[in-house]
């Protein structure tokens, strides 16, 4: 019988693995607060012991197999796969894929986006934000109790902290399956359109580093990106020198080939600062690779993080347009 896994991990260990390094027959990783600016707060930790969450992927059930559906679909379907899909994306000379190839590939972009912890803490900031409100309403109005979405909420006996505690860990496994449920449309669509292109980094003091959120998401189309939206371009570091981009609207023809670009010079460096930002940004607690990696990030983290003046701003528009246009003839 299969066991009940508590500490479940929703960046996996075998993604995990391609940004750290062995000591002691284990795989350790240099980590550092999204928050921090000084190459003191770097610390290692055993791959096992970050970005996970107990229960996460839990669920209601009888048997462990029940309880156990999402995380073994999880593990089952897609982490196992994934050291022979990143030999495939590294791997210089490999050109073309199978079908069965590129539609791994786009699923786990698409999970490793919405299994994250990321969209419970939002959801939940939310509902803490709503039911503050609602408190209030019952403390000024003298109820005990007040009606959300059809159902009469009880608030007896329970402060704001306990009651959004409780209704936010009854929701938990609602919140996990609706995530998959929606990765799981995604990918149906993303298969249907997206290119595959592969960047890497030439320069030696050029490194990426990823974190507890890895899949980052633009859309130079629009001011706010919304997360569903298959026109947007998806980015995940596979390692330190290596970048997997998902470009939608990809040539029925060329679906199949893996678009490799090798950046140099300053364009190189733009590519790191601009994916060790968003990294940063779209982080929830940590940032994760080598020391040199995170020390490199921390030596231009306020120099990224400055708004750009109206020069750079049509400089790097510029750039932006020509990689576009190098891309939409086939020659990025």
């Amino acid at each position: 019988m299969a066991d009940l896994v508590k500490r479940q991990q929703f960046v996996p260990r075998t993604y995990l693995k391609h940004f750290g390094f062995k000591k002691d027959d284990e795989i350790y990783i240099n980590v550092l607060p999204r928050l921090e600016k000084t190459p003191e707060k770097i610390f290692e930790s055993n791959i096992k012991n970050i970005a996970l969450k107990k229960h996460l992927y839990t669920l209601p059930g009888e048997t462990v197999e029940q309880k156990m559906a999402i995380e073994n679909f999880y593990s089952e379907e897609l982490e196992r796969h994934y050291d022979s899909i990143y030999s495939i994306l590294v791997n210089p000379d490999k050109e073309e894929i199978t079908s069965e190839e590129r539609e791994l590939i786009i699923s786990t972009v698409i999970t490793m986006f919405y299994r994250t912890t990321r969209w419970i803490s939002m959801h939940n900031g939310l509902m803490e934000r709503v039911f503050e409100t609602m408190f209030q309403l019952c403390a000024q109005t003298g109820k005990d109790y007040f009606m959300f979405e059809g159902h009469k909420m009880s608030i007896a006996g329970k402060t704001l902290k306990q009651f959004t505690e409780e209704h936010n860990k009854e929701q938990q496994p609602l919140m996990v399956m609706t995530q998959l449920e929606v990765a799981m449309k995604l990918i149906a669509v993303r298969i249907a359109n997206d290119g595959i292109m592969v960047s890497k980094l030439s320069e030696d003091d050029a490194d990426f580093v990823t974190s507890d959120n890895p899949v980052t998401v633009t859309n130079p189309m629009v001011d706010r990106v919304m997360p569903f939206d298959p026109k947007n371009i998806l980015r995940l570091p596979l390692d330190s020198k290596h970048m997997l981009i998902l470009m939608p609207n990809g040539e029925k023809e060329t679906l199949n080939i893996i678009f490799r670009n090798e950046v140099k010079g300053s364009i190189c460096n733009m590519e790191r600062l601009t994916s060790n930002f968003q990294q940063m940004k779209m982080a929830e607690r940590f940032l994760f690779g080598s020391e040199k990696s995170l020390k490199g990030y921390l030596k231009t983290k306020d120099e990224t993080e400055r708004p750009l003046t109206k020069e750079e701003q049509e400089k790097f528009k510029g750039i932006n347009e020509l990689i576009q246009k190098g891309r939409d003839l086939g020659l990025l």
